[in-house]
C-alpha cells in the first residue's frame, strides 16, 4: 500500500497599510475693501465737549483671511498691519478744530494700535478663528474731550499696510504642506464725525408786581443770556404770546386783558418779536456781541413795559406766556 501524504500549503496575506494626508486647503490672504467710511455719527456742538467715549467696530477692516490656517498652525506665520494718519490721529474740521481719536485691533480690545508699529493680528488671538475665512476687524473710539468744537463735519484717513504669511494646505497632523503664501495690501479708512450747531437760552421771568392803576407799573429790564457753537451766527426771536391781539401783546386774566409790549435794548422803541426784523442778531447783542464762541454766553437786554394808554382793568393776577427761540 503506497502512503499517502497531505500537502500542506501556508499562505501569507500581505496587509499593505497606507497612511493618508487629508488636505485641508486654505486660500491665502485677499484684499476685500480696498477703501471704506466709518461713521461716528453726530453730536450737537455743546454736548460734543462733555460726551462719553464712543465706538464704532468694524467686522473687516480691508482684508480676510483662511480661519483654518490661522487656528491649526504656529511658528512663522503672521498677519500684520501697520496704520498711518493724514491728521495724526486726529478728525479735523476745515476751521482748525480737531478731535483725538485711537484704532484698536477689536471691539473688545484695550490696548490701542500704536500708528507706525506693526501688529500682529495672528499672534495675538483677536480673529475669532473657524472653518472658513475670517475677516480682519478694528475698532475705532473717541475718548472724552472737554474742546470747543466749530460745527460741522470731522475726517481722517488712515491708511493700512497689511502683510501676512500663511499656509496654502494644512495636513491632518496639523503640518503646513506646501511653501506659504506671502502678500502685501493696502487699504484707506475714511473716518468721519458730524457736529451740529447748538444753543443754550436763559432767559428769565418777568414779574411786574403790583399796582392799583396801570400808571403804577414801572418797565422791567432784563437780559436773555444765549450761548451757541463756536462761529455759529444766529437771531434771537420772543413771541407774541398767549392773548396776543395782532402785533399786541397781553396778559389775561379770566376774560379780561393787561396790555403790554417787550422792547430790544434798554432805550429802544423798538418791539422785539420772533420774525423779519424785529429778531435780534447775535451780532447785536449788548453784551459780546458777534458770533457764538461755544463758551462764552451772549446777553440780549430787552425792556418789558405795561402800556399806559389803556383803561386799567378790574384786579386780578395778570398772566402771559411767551416762546424765545433762537433760529441758526
Amino acid at each position: 500500500m503506497t502512503p499517502i501524504r497531505t500537502a500542506r500549503r501556508a499562505a501569507l496575506a500581505l496587509l499593505v497599510l497606507t497612511l493618508a494626508w487629508l488636505p485641508l486647503t486654505a486660500s491665502a490672504c485677499q484684499l476685500d475693501t480696498p477703501s471704506q467710511i466709518v461713521s461716528f455719527g453726530s453730536q450737537a456742538s455743546l454736548n460734543a465737549g462733555i460726551s462719553s467715549q464712543s465706538a464704532r467696530a468694524v467686522p473687516n477692516a480691508g482684508i480676510s483671511c483662511p480661519g483654518s490656517a490661522i487656528g491649526l498652525l504656529t511658528g512663522n506665520f503672521y498677519i500684520r498691519a501697520t496704520i498711518s494718519s493724514a491728521n495724526a490721529m486726529r478728525l479735523r474740521h476745515s476751521s482748525g478744530d480737531t478731535i483725538a481719536y485711537a484704532a484698536y485691533p477689536s471691539d473688545s480690545s484695550q490696548t490701542p494700535i500704536t500708528p507706525g508699529t506693526t501688529y500682529d493680528y495672528y499672534q495675538s488671538g483677536v480673529l475669532q478663528l473657524g472653518s472658513g475665512g475670517v475677516s480682519v476687524p478694528m475698532s475705532y473710539r473717541m475718548p472724552a474731550t472737554t474742546g470747543n468744537l466749530s460745527a460741522g463735519t470731522y475726517t481722517d484717513t488712515l491708511t493700512v499696510a497689511w502683510s501676512w504669511r500663511v499656509c496654502p494646505l494644512i495636513g491632518a497632523a496639523g503640518l503646513c504642506i506646501g511653501i506659504p503664501r506671502q502678500g502685501t495690501a493696502t487699504s484707506t479708512i475714511n473716518l468721519t464725525l458730524t457736529i451740529s450747531p447748538d444753543c443754550l437760552i436763559q432767559a428769565p421771568d418777568v414779574d411786574f408786581g403790583s399796582a392799583p392803576l396801570v400808571a403804577g407799573f414801572q418797565p422791567i429790564t432784563q437780559t436773555i443770556s444765549v450761548r451757541c457753537t463756536k462761529g455759529q451766527s444766529y437771531s434771537v426771536g420772543i413771541g407774541d404770546g398767549l392773548h396776543a391781539a395782532g402785533s399786541q401783546r397781553r396778559m389775561a386774566a379770566g376774560g379780561d386783558y393787561l396790555a403790554y409790549q417787550i422792547y430790544q435794548g434798554v432805550n429802544s422803541p423798538n418791539r422785539w418779536g420772533n420774525s423779519g426784523g424785529a429778531r435780534r442778531a447775535s451780532t447785536s447783542a449788548e453784551i459780546n456781541p458777534g458770533v457764538g464762541t461755544g463758551i462764552t454766553a451772549q446777553g440780549f437786554t430787552y425792556r418789558a413795559e405795561i402800556l399806559p394808554n389803556q383803561t386799567t382793568p378790574p384786579p386780578g393776577a395778570y398772566s402771559d406766556t411767551l416762546v424765545v427761540d433762537i433760529a441758526f
